[in-house]
């Protein structure tokens, strides 16, 4: 394998090629895949650390958040939802350099998007930072949006009763934002739920695919270059959290010590506990077509997989095909052959299914650009890498697997790992020697449960690490705290 394979990598320039994208362009619409502010300043150019062992990283990670005697686990803390839920009201429109004005209700309703999941960053950009809330939302979307209740399930009874609204008309308001893939629904019962979703993974995927399916040309490039990020340089929502968006898991039991998978981290187990399955094109890679910016054409495309209730939602909306659970399982497979990661949102009945690579996927792209420098790290996958390199011959098939570009070999042909490996087990398939084998983290801390826990969770973290500020009348509500754990 050429040596400049894993530089190559992390080079912006060679990743937009001579697509005619712009940096700035480029950056932009890459911030849609979930990089956040510390993905995208990855990408242009954040230097390495030094090689670390995985498993010598998550120890100190977990030294110091012991040392941290104000650390709270954010699963069980009531007091940090509260503090989500107290949201600053906007009185004001936005003006802007140029003379424009941003409607006060696109303002809050950003302040609101920001509190669910993790979030679009506090300080907007400039006012194309608002073009994608614009594009989905009229104002009075936006503001019937703004009446419903965060962080929670609710029907359209609980809805007339915050709004003040007749039940039928508050039934027809969020039919029409589920419709239109702005809010998720759920049935249950015969009865509909509505969530609010966040940015990522939520209503830019959803409404991506919707201009996908739509078969309209040049609707997937429309849609994804509407702006929403922000510009905070505090906010590294990105991969500063306990957990990343999205958590590996090992490619198989094969490659973990004893055979036996961890709860909750097998993936073959979490598509046959689901009945209803679809699956959609993957939406980093329909975004790189739609913009004209070069990826891996070698990886499969047809890969992201909406299970259970979100597969209905899926249906019910157009937004994804329905499989059986079997070709669920060959569609997972056939990844694995191409080498890549398979990732899941990040809770124990996750819902959502993807395929990724540091060479096609925009999370995992970042990722490499930072060598895995942030929170998330420890916790990006429940497992260690356990690396023998008495027993390692140097052969560099491992080098070659790697889905991450993360492994090296040195010049006495022990291989070098650095901090951006995900822990998928590629590697350890690979290996004759059988030098490398994942092994469970014992200290992996209790996952989400669902997908509306998991986006409670992220928000609840951020808040704890300062990074969940609103955005009132020009000026950011507070300074955020310095980052703990």
């Amino acid at each position: 394998m050429d040596t400049e394979k894993n530089t190559a990598a992390m080079n912006f320039d060679d990743i937009i090629g001579d697509a005619g994208v712009s940096r700035r362009t480029f950056l932009a619409r890459a911030g849609m895949m979930g990089m956040g502010v510390a993905g995208l300043a990855a990408l242009a150019g954040c230097g390495n650390a030094a090689a670390n062992d995985a498993a010598s990283d998550e120890s100190s990670n977990e030294a110091s958040k012991s040392a941290s005697s104000e650390w709270v686990d954010v699963g069980k803390s009531d007091d940090l939802m509260q503090k989500v839920l107290q949201e600053s009201e906007v009185t004001g429109d936005l003006p802007l350099d140029d003379g424009t004005f941003i409607p006060a209700v696109y303002v809050r309703m950003r302040n609101r998007i920001n509190r669910i999941g993790r979030g679009i960053g506090s300080m907007p950009a400039d006012g194309t930072s608002y073009d994608m809330i614009k594009y989905l939302w009229s104002e009075e979307d936006a503001e019937h949006y703004l009446e419903m209740p965060l962080h929670k399930y609710f029907t359209a009874g609980d809805y007339a009763a915050v709004s003040g609204r007749s039940e039928e008309e508050c039934s027809k308001i969020l039919e029409d934002q589920a419709d239109r893939c702005l809010i998720w629904r759920v049935r249950r019962g015969g009865l509909p739920f509505y969530v609010l979703m966040p940015y990522i993974n939520g209503f830019w995927e959803f409404n991506e695919l919707k201009a996908y399916y739509s078969g309209v040309e040049g609707s997937v490039a429309e849609f994804d270059m509407q702006g929403i990020k922000g510009a905070d340089p505090h906010d590294t929502s990105g991969f500063d959290t306990t957990f990343p968006l999205f958590r590996s898991y090992p490619i198989g039991v094969d490659v973990v010590e004893g055979d036996a998978l961890a709860p909750f981290h097998d993936w073959r187990a979490l598509i046959k506990r689901n009945s209803m399955i679809t699956v959609s094109p993957c939406q980093c890679r329909t975004m790189w077509e739609a913009l004209g910016v070069p990826y891996n054409e070698s990886h499969p495309h047809r890969t992201c997989l909406s299970l259970g209730e979100m597969a209905e939602y899926f249906i019910e909306n157009g937004i994804g095909e329905q499989i059986t659970q079997d070709e669920a399982i060959s569609i997972v497979e056939d990844i694995i052959d191409h080498g890549m990661v398979v990732e899941s949102i990040c809770a124990k009945d996750a819902d959502i299914i993807c395929a990724c690579h540091c060479e096609s996927c925009g999370n995992l792209i970042a990722y490499r650009a930072c060598n895995g420098q942030a929170a998330c790290a420890n916790y990006y996958s429940a497992y260690l890498l356990n690396y023998d390199k008495d027993a390692c011959i140097a052969c560099g098939s491992c080098v070659e697997r790697c889905p991450m570009h993360s492994i090296t070999l040195g010049d006495d042909g022990v291989c070098i790992m650095d901090d951006a490996c995900v822990r998928c087990g590629q590697c350890v398939a690979v290996c004759p020697a059988k030098a490398r084998i994942l092994k469970v983290n014992p200290n992996y801390p209790e996952l989400p449960t669902d997908y509306v826990d998991c986006n409670r969770y992220f928000a609840k973290d951020r808040m704890q690490r300062g990074q969940l500020v609103d955005f009132v009348e020009g000026e950011l509500t507070a300074k955020p705290a310095a980052v703990q754990a």
